[in-house]
């Protein structure tokens, strides 16, 4: 599928400006972005719920067909589910003994075959989000839009469903954009991920890439990467003399990399090894071990300890290592 130029505008307001963007057949494409970014409305507009004020929505071959699945599941109340599942078929006028056949069978898959004649009020959150995108996938769309699907359920179950769901998309085969506001869920499904802010694409990468080269500090900050700091100030933490016209002005290291060192022991790394001292202001426990952060002069760095034993207590100033070809460089 392929977005040429889409925008989308609400009263009178652009929501979604001059957009482009393709997804690949079997693709898992992640949009993210803040609250009123246009998320939503750019799937809503994907599938035909708002107009679109400009632009196209091609398919490789033919039209291709859409399936919209929301953060709350929307069943019939008076449907049973599998009444709700093949609620599709019955707009098609596909013969009643047909979908109740393709229904039951695609229980299975949705691993409902027990709930058949069960109503929505009767099924757990997680059994109802499964029953809302069996609707979705009953009739094989070429393309499932999800909007933050799994956002009010538990974290046990969300993760839980959210691993079935990929297993069903790669056996499936059909393509996704799914909207989420959770990192570990974007960076464990995605092929791609799209940062979208104030209706416009600012960085379409591979989670990796989008990690070691954010576009820009505003992509940065929405990814929340620790230790972003301007290139003088790792420049002064370097002894680096003059000033830089470097593009890539901005600098950000992953916080496993700043290693505690005694604060007694010389800095025997002088090459490209920085040692910054700090105090301990804030510490935070992990399920691997603790987070901790030092406030250095006016800035704040963020370190993560592996383990829970001889942990720096609060307000104790400690040392940490800073390796410069650690740094990860992009433009402010």
């Amino acid at each position: 599928m392929l977005l040429k130029d889409i925008s989308i505008k609400h009263q009178k307001t652009d929501v979604i400006q001059s957009i482009d963007l393709s997804i690949d057949p079997g693709e898992v494409f992640v949009l993210m972005g803040p609250s009123g970014s246009g998320k939503s409305t750019l799937l809503k507009g994907i599938a035909g719920l708002l107009p679109l004020s400009s632009g196209l929505i091609t398919w490789e071959k033919d039209k291709g067909t859409v399936g919209l699945v929301f953060q709350e599941p929307r069943l019939f109340p008076h449907l049973t589910v599998l009444e709700n599942i093949t609620f599709g078929l019955r707009t098609k006028r596909i013969p009643v003994k047909e979908r109740r056949a393709k229904g039951k069978q695609f229980l299975k898959i949705l691993r409902l075959e027990n709930l058949e004649n069960h109503y929505p009020h009767q099924l757990s959150g997680g059994q109802q989000q499964r029953v809302s995108l069996g609707r979705s996938l009953m009739l094989k769309p070429n393309l499932l839009l999800l909007d933050e699907p799994f956002s009010s359920l538990d974290t046990t179950l969300r993760l839980e469903l959210m691993d079935w769901l990929l297993q069903l998309q790669k056996e499936l085969g059909f393509s996704v954009i799914w909207v989420t506001h959770y990192l570990d869920e974007a960076f464990s499904v995605a092929d791609r991920i799209g940062i979208l802010m104030a209706g416009k694409l600012l960085q379409v990468a591979a989670p990796e890439v989008l990690f070691q080269s954010p576009a820009s500090e505003r992509v940065a900050s929405f990814l929340s990467l620790p230790n972003r700091f301007p290139r003088e100030q790792w420049q002064k933490w370097f002894q680096i003399d003059g000033k830089t016209s470097e593009i890539n002005d901005m600098g950000w290291i992953p916080a496993t990399k700043l290693q505690i060192v005694d604060e007694a022991a010389p800095n025997l790394e002088k090459d490209k090894v920085a040692y910054i001292s700090g105090e301990v202001v804030r510490k935070i426990p992990g399920k691997d071990g603790y987070s901790l952060f030092l406030q250095s002069g006016e800035v704040i760095l963020e370190v993560i300890i592996a383990g829970w034993e001889n942990v720096p207590n609060l307000h104790s100033i400690v040392k940490v290592r800073v390796a410069f070809d650690q740094i990860h460089w992009y433009s402010k």
